[in-house]
């Protein structure tokens, strides 16, 4: 079973443990792939559309690990109880659709050893979020495929952890990713620059709000101009 390497990222992030559950399992690939490497004994595949988990179902028969899989019909992290799986996988949705799952399912989400995010919209919103409300950033990862960047969290909820970053651009890149100097860093800044840029270019402003938003992407632009060029040398 080939997979695309958005969702091979997203396996190769997984530790090795007993149990995963896959939060909008589409296809089930995910899990499919833990199971055939031998990265986990068994999954849980939840989604809250039946056509996606009758997909995932074939599949997995396809693939002859059906007998490992429980699948579930319901709204997110909601599906499951607390201790039941190790971690839990949100890969695809929108920043501020898994920041709302978190939130809807807090004594799951603190009883999981890690939660694998990969938000296809707002990160940032996702990051602040997740640096505000008590979660440790224990891996983050970066990949590019068909011209599009896809950022991954691995986090887990610690009642000790909170950070407040001060730089309007710590929220645009992961912290873990920076010290890393990851190889995709300075285009990833390049990228992030330009999309602000174009942004700039098509504010009108004419009122006293707008000025203010550009003074701060123009703060904010400069700062991600920094991390681009310190990553670089």
């Amino acid at each position: 079973m080939d997979i695309s390497s958005r969702l091979d990222q997203v396996v190769e992030m997984i530790p090795n443990c007993s149990s995963v559950a896959d939060i909008g399992t589409d296809h089930g690939y995910v899990l499919i792939a833990l199971l055939k490497r031998n990265r986990i004994t068994r999954a849980i595949a939840s989604d809250n559309k039946k056509k996606p988990l009758e997909k995932a179902m074939m599949n997995a028969r396809e693939e002859g690990v059906v007998s490992h899989l429980d699948f579930r019909l319901g709204s997110g992290l909601e599906t499951l109880k607390p201790g039941e799986v190790n971690g839990a996988v949100i890969a695809g949705m929108g920043g501020i659709l898994i920041q709302d799952l978190i939130t809807s399912a807090p004594e799951v989400v603190k009883s999981l050893d890690f939660l694998l995010l990969q938000p296809a919209q707002n990160p940032e919103i996702l990051r602040k979020f997740l640096y505000q409300n008590h979660f440790e950033v224990l891996d983050e990862e970066i990949i590019k495929e068909d011209r599009r960047y896809y950022e991954y969290l691995m986090v887990k909820y610690n009642p000790e952890k909170t950070v407040s970053l001060r730089n309007l651009a710590d929220y645009s890149v992961g912290d873990i990713l920076y010290r890393k100097g990851h190889p995709l860093m300075e285009d990833f800044l390049s990228d992030r620059i330009r999309e602000l840029e174009v942004i700039q270019d098509k504010m009108d402003l004419s009122s006293e709000n707008a000025r203010n938003k550009q003074v701060e992407m123009n703060k904010k632009i400069n700062e991600l101009r920094r991390l681009r060029d310190g990553n670089a040398g």
